[in-house]
Formats: C-alpha cells, sequence, structure tokens
C-alpha cells in the first residue's frame, strides 16, 4: 500500500499563489519513511521468467577487480562539476565506452556554477576582538592518501553568495518550521542574525531558504554526530562514521521549486528560466550567504550561546546543554564567505547502442549515473559510475557475439548532477525529440554506501525489478536479492538525475542503491568519500557493485528485449492502477469537505483498463513467436507511452516545471516524495477551492490514461507531445 504523512510545515513561495499563513512562512521536512507501494511477496518472490541465453552471458561479465579498478581511476583526483577533473573522467568514462564498442560522444551543457575562494568563521568579544575562529579544514589523514588535497581548506555550500556578516548568532535545531516557532515562542530575536542549524530532516536548501525568510543575515549548516557521527559507531578511519572535522558540502538551490541551472544558460529552445520554472534565478537560490561546518567547528559556538534551555527534540549528540541563544554576553559572530560565480560548461558522456526497431516504433531505455562529486565521491556517486562501466563492458560483450537491442540503449555520465540535477536536464530539455518515445529512465547515483537495497520508482516498473532481483545473488548470503528486499516501491522525488524524466517529462523511472538501513553514509558529500574509505569501510570487495551492475544490465536488457523477438513490454500497468488507489485512499483520510468522487471513478476506469491491458499482454505472450506482430507493436506503443498522460500541461499549481499529477518532489522537503502533489499541497494550505480544482485536473489525467490504453485509440494518440 501507499504509505506517507502529512507534512507539518507551514508555507513559503506558495504564499503569493495561496494566500496568507500562520506565524512565519518556513517550510521543510524530511519523512524518513518516505511515500511508497509495497508489493505482496507473492508477486516478487513468485516463480521467476528464466534467464536468456544473452542474459546469462551478461552475469557472468562485471567482476570485482575491474569495478575497483575503475573506481581507483575515477576518485585518484577532485572532479567537480566543470573543473579539469571532472573533464579527464568524462574523456576517461567516454573512452571506456569506445573501447567495448558502444559508441559515445560528449555532451557539454553551459551552466552557472559556484566555487569557493575563502572562507572564516569567528567568535568575538564584546570588543569585537576574536576569541575563537573555526579552521573550516578536514583533517589529514596518513591512512588516507587523497586527504591531501585543496579541497579540504575550501569547504562551502553550491550557489552561497558571497558575504560577510558580524551578529549574534541563535540556535535553530534542523531548521524545521516548528523549530523557528520554538524559537519566536522563546522569545528569540531571528531576524538580524546568523542561524546556525544542523543537518538532518530536511534538505540543506530549505534550511537557507526558511532562515532567510525568517530575516536571518547569514546561515551556518553543521553535521551533528547524532546523525552520522560517533553516535552511530567508530568513526572514520576506525569506521565508517563522519569524523570530528568532516564536512557535507552540497547544492542550496531550491530544487524542490524547479531543478536545473537556475540560469538555464543554456536556453533550451529559446526558454529563459522564468518561461520554463515560473521563477526568477534569484528566486531559486538563497540570498544570504550559507557555510557548512563540521561538527569540530560548531562545538565552540554552540557554547557560546546563552538564552534558554532547548528542548530534547533540538539536542543532538555533543556533550554539551543546546540552547536557543542569542550569543551570551554581547559577543557575536562574524562569518565571511567568498565564492566565484561562472558560466562554464559540464561535460555528459552519452553512449548509445542502436535498436532494430525502426525511428517510429523504436523506444529507448536510459540507463544513467553523475560523476561529478564534491570531491572524489566514492560512495556519491563514482560507485554508480564503476558500476555503469560494468553494465558497458557486459552489454558490448554482447555486441561482440552478434546480439543486437531491439529497443535503442543510451548510457549517461551526467556532470553538474551535485549543483542541481544541471546535466541530466539540461539534455533532457535540449533533445526533448530523442525522449519523445523513450520507454524508460533507470538510475543509479550512490550505487553502493550499505548493505541493504532500496529502490524508488513508477509502480509499472515494479514487478520487473523483483523479478530481475530474483536473478541476482545477495553478496553476503548468496540468496536472491529478492530475499533480502522488503517489496516497498519508494515513490520518485527529487535529488537525482531521474527528476527530468519523470517528474517533467513523463518517463518511468527506477533509482536504485545499497545503503546503510536507518541513516545517510558518515562520509557523505566530505573529503572523506574516497577509495579508501570504499575499499576498507563501503564495500572492501566490491561485491555489491558486482551486484548492482548485475542488476541494472538485467533491468535494461529486459526493457530493451531483442532483436530476435519482439514480446509485449515487461510492464505491470495493475500494479500502477493499486498504487493510484491506495494515493487516493491515503489522501482521503480524514478529509470531508472535498468531493473526491470523480477522482474514484477514474481510478476505477484506470484499473480495469488497466487489468484489460495486462490481459492482453499476458495473452500475447503466451503465444510466444506466433503472437501477431501488429498486435505486440500496438500493446507496447499503449504500455510504453501512456505514463506520459499523467502530466499535466500547466504544471503543478507555484511550480510548473513539475507536471507529473501522480508524484513529484515534496515542496518542503526537496528530495522526499509525495503522491498527488497537487491535490496534497493545496490541503496542506487548506486552500479547498485550489485542492478541489487539483482533484479534478487529477482526474482528468487519470482519465486520460485509461482512454489512451483503450485498442481502439493508440493509433490516433502515438504522438505524445512532452
Amino acid at each position: 500500500m501507499a504509505h506517507f504523512r502529512l507534512s507539518q510545515c507551514a508555507k513559503l513561495f506558495l504564499w503569493p499563489l495561496f494566500g496568507p499563513w500562520p506565524l512565519l512562512g518556513y517550510g521543510c521536512t524530511m519523512d524518513d519513511t518516505g511515500s511508497y507501494h509495497r508489493l505482496s511477496a507473492e508477486l516478487f518472490r513468485a516463480p521467476r521468467k528464466a534467464l536468456t541465453p544473452e542474459e546469462t552471458a551478461f552475469l557472468k561479465v562485471p567482476n570485482n577487480a575491474s569495478a575497483r579498478a575503475s573506481l581507483e581511476f575515477i576518485t585518484s583526483k577532485p572532479h567537480v562539476a566543470g573543473t579539469a577533473g571532472d573533464l579527464e573522467m568524462a574523456e576517461y568514462v567516454k573512452t571506456t565506452f569506445e573501447k567495448v564498442g558502444i559508441a559515445a560522444v560528449l555532451d557539454p551543457q553551459k551552466v552557472l556554477l559556484t566555487y569557493p575562494v575563502s572562507s572564516s568563521l569567528e567568535l568575538l568579544d564584546v570588543s569585537g576582538k576574536m576569541v575563537a575562529k573555526a579552521s573550516l579544514a578536514e583533517d589529514t589523514l596518513d591512512s588516507d592518501p587523497t586527504t591531501h588535497t585543496w579541497w579540504r581548506n575550501h569547504t562551502f555550500n553550491g550557489y552561497s553568495p558571497s558575504g560577510e556578516v558580524t551578529a549574534p548568532i541563535v540556535y535553530a535545531n534542523y531548521g524545521l518550521p516548528e523549530d523557528f516557532a520554538a524559537l519566536e515562542e522563546a522569545g528569540v530575536e531571528v531576524k538580524g542574525s546568523i542561524v546556525l542549524m544542523r543537518y538532518g530532516e530536511c534538505f540543506r536548501g530549505l534550511k537557507a531558504m526558511n532562515a532567510q525568510k525568517a530575516g536571518a543575515l547569514a546561515s551556518i549548516i553543521y553535521s551533528d554526530p547524532e546523525e552520522d557521527g560517533y553516535a552511530k559507531g567508530s568513526v572514520y578511519p576506525y569506521g565508517p562514521w563522519r569524523p570530528k572535522s568532516s564536512v557535507q558540502r552540497g547544492s542550496i538551490q531550491f530544487i524542490s521549486l524547479c531543478a536545473g541551472d537556475p540560469t538555464r544558460a543554456y536556453s533550451p529552445h529559446g526558454m529563459d528560466v522564468e518561461k520554463l520554472c515560473g521563477f526568477s534565478s534569484k528566486e531559486l537560490i538563497p540570498q544570504i550567504p550559507v557555510l557548512p561546518i563540521s561538527y569540530g567547528d560548531a562545538l565552540v559556538f554552540l557554547e557560546s550561546l546563552g538564552g534558554k534551555e532547548a528542548p530534547n527534540n533540538f539536542r543532538g549528540g555533543l556533550n554539551i546543554t543546546y540552547r536557543f541563544g542569542p550569543t551570551k554576553g554581547h559577543y557575536k559572530v562574524r562569518v565571511k564567505v567568498e565564492n566565484r560565480f561562472q558560466s562554464s560548461p559540464v561535460w555528459n558522456v552519452i553512449g548509445t547502442i542502436p535498436g532494430s526497431l525502426p525511428a517510429d516504433l523504436d523506444q529507448p531505455v536510459v540507463l544513467g549515473n553523475h560523476r561529478d562529486a564534491w570531491v572524489y565521491g566514492a560512495a556519491d556517486p563514482n560507485s554508480g559510475t564503476a558500476q555503469l562501466l560494468e553494465v558497458a563492458r557486459g552489454l558490448g560483450q554482447l555486441l561482440r557475439t552478434g546480439w543486437k537491442p531491439l529497443r535503442t540503449i543510451y548510457l549517461c555520465s551526467w556532470s553538474g548532477e551535485e549543483y542541481g540535477l544541471l546535466g541530466s536536464t539540461a539534455w533532457g530539455e535540449v533533445h526533448e525529440s530523442i525522449l519523445r518515445r523513450a520507454l524508460a529512465y533507470v538510475n543509479v547515483d550512490t550505487g553502493v554506501s550499505g548493505p541493504h537495497f532500496r529502490a524508488s520508482g513508477t509502480p509499472s516498473l515494479a514487478q520487473l525489478l523483483g523479478d530481475v532481483l530474483g536473478h541476482v545473488q545477495h553478496p553476503e548470503s548468496k540468496k536472491p536479492l529478492s530475499e533480502h528486499w522488503s517489496g516497498k516501491l519508494y515513490s520518485l522525488g527529487s535529488g537525482s538525475d531521474y527528476t527530468i524524466f519523470i517528474d517533467h517529462l513523463g518517463i518511468p523511472s527506477l533509482d536504485m542503491a545499497f545503503s546503510p538501513r536507518d541513516a545517510q553514509y558518515g562520509v557523505y558529500h566530505s573529503v572523506y568519500d574516497s577509495f579508501t574509505w570504499m575499499a576498507t569501510e563501503g564495500d572492501p570487495d566490491f561485491t555489491y557493485h558486482v551486484a548492482m551492475a548485475q542488476l541494472w544490465g538485467l533491468v535494461s536488457l529486459r526493457l530493451a528485449g531483442t532483436h530476435a523477438l519482439q514480446a509485449p513490454l515487461p510492464m505491470n500497468l495493475s500494479i500502477q492502477a493499486e498504487a493510484i488507489e491506495a494515493y487516493i485512499a491515503e489522501i482521503k483520510e480524514n478529509i470531508t469537505s472535498l468531493d473526491f468522487r470523480r477522482l474514484d471513478e477514474a481510478s476505477s476506469t484506470f484499473k480495469a483498463a488497466a487489468a484489460k491491458t495486462m490481459a492482453e499482454a499476458a495473452h500475447l505472450r503466451q503465444m510466444g513467436q506466433k503472437a501477431p506482430h501488429e498486435e505486440v507493436t500496438a500493446l507496447n506503443e499503449r504500455v510504453g507511452l501512456v505514463e506520459r498522460q499523467f502530466l499535466l500541461s500547466e504544471g503543478l499549481p507555484g511550480r510548473k516545471w513539475f507536471r507529473h499529477c501522480l508524484q513529484a518532489p515534496g515542496l518542503y522537503t526537496g528530495y522526499a516524495a509525495k503522491t498527488l502533489p497537487g491535490i496534497y499541497e493545496a490541503i496542506q494550505a487548506k486552500h479547498w477551492d485550489l485542492a478541489q480544482s487539483q482533484i479534478l485536473a487529477t482526474a482528468l489525467r487519470v482519465e486520460a490514461a485509461a482512454a489512451y490504453l483503450a485498442p481502439s485509440s493508440w493509433q490516433s494518440q502515438i504522438t505524445v507531445t512532452v
């Protein structure tokens, strides 16, 4: 079933559209469980479709040694987006594709980037004399040679403006709306202050957004050991968790408003950012300086706070008394941030394996991983990059045997993801014609950072995933991964490169990872996310790298098909219909002032159409090679392109770039998904007229999807405008 909790946020950017809000205009929350659809165990642990000879041959190719070698090279030098290291790694990926027989090109896209110049953070006494200064540097480690780098002394947040501020400091916990409300209730003045917040519970960009809205002059974000440091276990290099000097870098773009370059410097089809997103560039990035720091540096500033003792939910893992502030004894804090903004290229790499279908019937399958990292990125994202190269090796081996996919396969190595999904969004917007008939996008970002498998995706891909999991062994138990999977397929929000594909273009998408069970991995976005960390803590034997490459490749092979047989697509629209029913049931709970009858009826109609379509697919599949070619073609047109019918032509209220009516990133989460987002956000705002209109808008799209599945209608509808 679908499962999600309604956000407790107040509102920020939609207030001009929805009306005034109580208290202050804050907004962000992170739901650790997220929205998900749970498959029954009978479905994904049922007898599996046998492997084809090509699939069996592919599974033998990915191996530990080559994955390790790829990762060691890619992480041998920093490769922040747009730098010389990024271009070198792009050339490496391109060359690797070409060596295995896959044609590849560099795809440069001009975007806005920021780089650090200098920063400082000081505690000043009443006379203005400095009494303490943050190091703003990550310690070098003799056991990890790549920690000796310029970047360890230049920690920053992408898109933070430059500025110098001297002011009292206050502590706002996670920067959630209820945290700012607690400060207000305690009589703590945020306006004119510097706000110190800790990572967790909310996307970092929305922390800055909330602080800015509250009148803060600057904000500082630190990693508390309760989240991913010594409270979780031994810290690196003695364990996997965050050491005291480690800093989480990251973009502070307001990503839930619009993904991609906040300036649209590449001007897709002559459109500027306001036409595409409905916001100016200044509305998509903070206007106050923001600085990330370690918990080692944060300690002295937290200890300098006076005021009331903070409640339990404000307390982290440091051995101090957490207080609201402001700084005691009339002390102040001076923060300086100098960042350089520049428009420059980032380099995608696009590999292509042409399919055997003619262009007017081709349904390309797109595989993607981003390559750029905040420094070395051994887990995020280059474990996924090494796995993409293993998939390429496997597909290259098949090509050498004479195999050819039925549908074109694109292997994409993105850049600029860390700043705000820049490369993938640019490619998707500029090359819409390539993607007009795309069947699916399969993403792996942080492929390995822990041992637990997790997947997010379009429900119609759930059964395919479950079946493929049965053919790949868990690295430790040697049992099928399907026996280790909960059956939860989480909804897709944002935060990785699938965003343009599902949220804007309506292409079914899947995102997969091995990760820690209940926490972000400990060296995320720091200089310690290195090859040494991966080789000692993350995946020493590189067995999880192999498992993910096998899984990714099998999913791709089954979606792409083979030129030797055109069969019904391995997608289950009845699972999609069940998910829609669950979304509606969940959002209707405790809501009596809205009329959901039209949406309920639309859901029932789609469920019936999906059941009929899946029965047709089963019949044709049973016929095998005797199935009429034209009937299989017609079925695959309907099944493969129906997801586009869920797109709203005008986009979601207040954020036109996000167009999918069934899921989107929560406006106040940044990453985590909300289902039926137009309805959900309007209910949150208590804007009942808008909620009712969104119920109708969603019902119309679900009805359109049901009509699209009717066999008599596909021929007139296969040219879908996205």
